[in-house]
C-alpha cells in the first residue's frame, strides 16, 4: 500500500503578547508612533495627544506574574506631589485589551547608553562629566528617600538626560522600590530578603540577604559612580554572586582598591568610607556628599565644564 502524503502545514505563529501595539494604533487617549524598547516586564512606546505633544507609554500585561507598573505609578504620584525635580510627571493611567499602562515625560538617552557612546570606545566619561554627574544623581536620591521609597536598582541605565534638556538628569524605573517608612517612622528589618536588583551594582546587603536601607542605594549609585570614570567594574562579567561579594569585599582593602579607584579622585574613597559606616536607620548626610562633590568640581576648576555628550 503506497504511503499517503501530506501537505506539511507550518506552525501558526504564537499570537502576539498583548503589551504588543503596532505603529498608529491609539491607546486610550495616546497614539502610538514606535516601540522604544522592551523588556521582561512589558514595553514603552512613544505616544502623542491630540495636541501633538510627545510622551513615553508603558504597558504591562494584566495578568504578568510579576506586576511592577503599580509601584512606578506610586512613587510618580508621589514624587509629583512633593514637586521632584530628578523624575518624570505622570501625565495618565489606564486599562485597555488586558494591558496596565501609564503615560509619562518622554525623557532622553540613559546614562549608561550615552558612557557607550563616548569616542574612542573608552566607554566612561570625563572626570568633570562624571562629577557632574555625581551631583544631580545624588540628589535625586536623596528626592527619592524623602519620600520614604529605596530604589533598589541604582544603575547607570535608570538615570536619563532630559530629551529636551540635556543638561538634567533624570531618575527611571521604580518597579523594585520598597516603601522604607509607615506611620511609625522607619520599618523594622526583616529577618532575610530575597536578592533585588542588579548583581553588578547590588550592594553588600543585598548580597548576604539583609535588609537594604537608604546607604544601600547610595552604595549601589558609588558602583555606578566608578563605572562612569573608569568605564568598569571588576566584576562586570563574573555572574557568579558569591565571588562579585568576594571582590566587593576587596575593594574595601587599601592594599588591592588601587585598580578599582584607577583615575578616581580620592573623593571616591572618602565616600565609599562614608556610606560603609552607616547603619540601617541612619540617615545620611546627603547634602555634604553633594558639597564634597561641587568641591571637587571647583578645586579642579571643572566648573564651566560641559557633559561630554553635549560635545559629541
Amino acid at each position: 500500500m503506497a504511503a499517503v502524503k501530506t501537505a506539511f502545514v507550518p506552525p501558526s505563529a504564537p499570537p502576539p503578547p498583548p503589551t504588543a501595539f503596532n505603529d498608529g494604533e491609539v491607546v486610550g487617549n495616546w497614539t502610538i508612533e514606535c516601540k522604544l524598547g522592551e523588556g521582561g516586564f512589558g514595553a514603552v512606546y512613544k505616544v502623542f495627544n491630540k495636541d501633538k505633544q510627545y510622551y513615553a507609554l508603558k504597558v504591562e500585561d494584566e495578568k504578568a506574574a510579576v506586576r511592577i507598573l503599580k509601584m512606578d505609578v506610586t512613587v510618580l504620584c508621589e514624587m509629583g506631589r512633593k514637586r521632584a525635580k530628578h523624575f518624570c510627571i505622570l501625565k495618565d493611567t489606564g486599562n485597555t485589551r488586558g494591558v496596565n499602562f501609564m503615560v509619562m515625560t518622554l525623557v532622553g538617552t540613559s546614562l549608561n547608553d550615552l558612557r557607550r557612546m563616548t569616542p574612542n570606545n573608552c566607554k566612561h566619561f570625563t572626570l568633570p562629566c562624571a562629577l557632574l554627574i555625581g551631583v544631580q544623581c545624588i540628589e535625586a536620591i536623596e528626592e527619592l528617600h524623602s519620600s520614604g521609597f529605596l530604589h533598589r536598582d541604582i544603575k547607570g541605565g535608570n538615570f536619563t538626560i532630559g530629551r529636551n534638556s540635556p543638561k538634567f538628569i533624570y531618575m527611571i524605573d521604580f518597579g523594585m522600590c520598597r516603601k522604607f517608612v509607615d506611620k511609625e517612622g522607619v520599618r523594622r528589618p526583616r529577618w532575610s530578603c530575597g536578592f533585588r536588583g542588579t548583581l553588578q551594582y547590588a550592594p553588600i546587603s543585598c548580597h548576604i540577604q539583609r535588609e537594604q536601607s537608604r546607604k544601600d542605594d547610595l552604595e549601589s549609585w558609588l558602583y555606578t559612580q566608578v563605572e562612569f570614570t573608569n568605564g568598569d567594574v571588576p566584576w562586570r562579567k563574573n555572574n557568579k554572586p558569591d565571588e562579585v561579594l568576594r571582590m566587593k569585599m576587596d575593594i574595601r582593602d587599601p592594599e588591592k582598591n588601587g585598580t578599582f579607584f584607577a583615575s578616581c579622585p580620592r573623593l571616591y574613597i572618602n565616600t565609599m568610607e562614608y556610606v560603609d559606616s552607616l547603619f540601617y536607620y541612619d540617615v545620611p548626610d546627603y547634602k555634604k556628599m553633594i558639597n564634597d562633590f561641587k568641591n571637587c568640581i571647583i578645586v579642579n576648576k571643572f566648573e564651566n565644564a560641559l557633559y561630554d555628550w553635549e560635545t559629541m
